[in-house]
């Protein structure tokens, strides 16, 4: 999605693959990574429960933290 999407013209940001250290990295080379207060991730449609809680649990405790994220 390398243009403006829709009439509010939204730009989506390329998939970032990888392990926690490797889209922790990606994230803040990024520019406008380093100009945000929030930031969502989409998990994918078609995987197990268990691939779930595996991608829920490494965000929680590894790359949110390795974002700057401290839970409340």
């Amino acid at each position: 999605t390398a243009e403006p999407q829709g009439p509010a013209r939204i730009l989506f940001a390329r998939d970032v693959i990888g392990d926690s250290a490797e889209i922790a990295d990606t994230l803040h080379a990024n520019p406008a990574f380093q100009e945000i207060d929030e930031v969502a991730f989409a998990l994918p449609f078609t995987f197990g429960h268990e691939d779930y809680v595996q991608i829920l649990t490494d965000i929680a405790t590894k790359l949110g933290p390795a974002l700057g994220w401290r839970p409340a």
